[in-house]
Order: structure tokens, then C-alpha cells, then sequence
């Protein structure tokens, strides 16, 4: 089945396959065969794709799944086709930034009245033993910061919110 993911804010289609040797990743740029062996730590796994291996660690979300490799987190969200036909797709969602599941605030970088830019990271939250960097989706102020370092927040909780670009 098609899915479509969002990954660094950027939208792309991607399905599964099997081609009787192994599994494929269907992707708009070709089809890339590949294997994911867990390694027997928390989220850890060895990904075998182009003639590579990659250390990665997993930890998976109701909304999304958080890839961790070469010293980066990716945050790899789900797009709900049903949401977005029903038009709960605003652009008011990218203001906020939300939690992806249950956790810890690690880390707080911004502050209410502060600039940011596009990219620029916000806070840093551990779920599930993995650490992740929440950035800012797009240039503009802070408008909230409803969490401090230490406090816990829930799943879908709003942990920074940008003025609106009226504002």
C-alpha cells in the first residue's frame, strides 16, 4: 500500500514490496532494494541498502517514527490521506510544534519574543531512550514555549508555537 510520509517538512510517497529475494523501497526517485535485521539493542537495527550497512535505531510513534543514523534524528511523520481530503490540512499547523509521542524535555533553545529561522532547533525531547532535536518549521517568532527542560508532556501536546505570520 502507497503511504505518504513527511520527512524534514518535506512530503514523499513510499511503499513496501517483496521481489521473492527480498524487500524494495519504492520511492518517485526508483525502487531500492534493501534488508532491516534488528542487532538486539533497544531500536537497533543494521540497514542494508546500495552495497551499505547502517547502524540505525528505531523508535516508532502513533504519528511517527524517529530514525537515528550518523548522528542525526529524522523525524518521519505519517500524512493522514483522510485528514487531508476532509481539509484539516491549514497551514496554522505550521506554527506548531507538536509532540510525535509521550516524553521528556531535555533541553529548551528558544524563548518566547525570540527569532528564529527555518531549521533552527527549538528543544530537545527524549522518548523512548532516544534523544531528538525539534526545529523550527519556518522563519518567524516564538509566540510560546509551554515547557520547561524536565517537564514531561503527553502525545500531541503543543511544545512551541510561532506567531502567526499576521501578526
Amino acid at each position: 500500500m502507497r503511504r505518504i510520509f513527511q520527512i524534514d517538512g518535506d512530503e514523499t510517497e513510499c511503499w513496501l514490496s517483496h521481489d521473492g529475494s527480498g524487500m524494495i523501497l519504492n520511492t518517485p526517485d526508483g525502487a531500492i532494494p534493501c534488508r532491516l535485521d534488528p542487532t538486539g539493542l533497544p531500536g537497533g537495527h543494521e540497514l542494508r541498502a546500495k552495497g551499505r550497512v547502517q547502524d540505525v535505531r528505531l523508535a516508532v510513534g502513533p504519528d511517527a517514527t524517529f530514525v537515528h543514523m550518523n548522528g542525526r534524528t529524522y523525524a518521519i511523520g505519517r500524512v493522514d490521506p483522510s485528514e487531508r481530503l476532509a481539509g484539516n490540512d491549514s497551514g496554522a499547523a505550521d506554527d506548531r510544534i507538536v509532540a510525535p509521542m509521550p516524553g521528556v524535555v531535555v533541553s529548551v533553545n528558544a524563548k518566547p519574543g525570540d527569532h528564529v529561522k527555518e531549521g533552527q532547533p527549538l528543544l530537545v525531547i527524549e522518548s523512548m531512550k532516544l534523544e531528538t532535536s525539534l526545529t523550527a518549521p519556518r522563519d518567524g517568532v516564538i509566540a510560546e514555549m509551554p515547557f520547561a527542560a524536565g517537564d514531561s508532556f503527553g502525545l500531541k501536546a503543543t511544545l512551541a508555537l510561532l506567531a502567526s505570520e499576521e501578526d
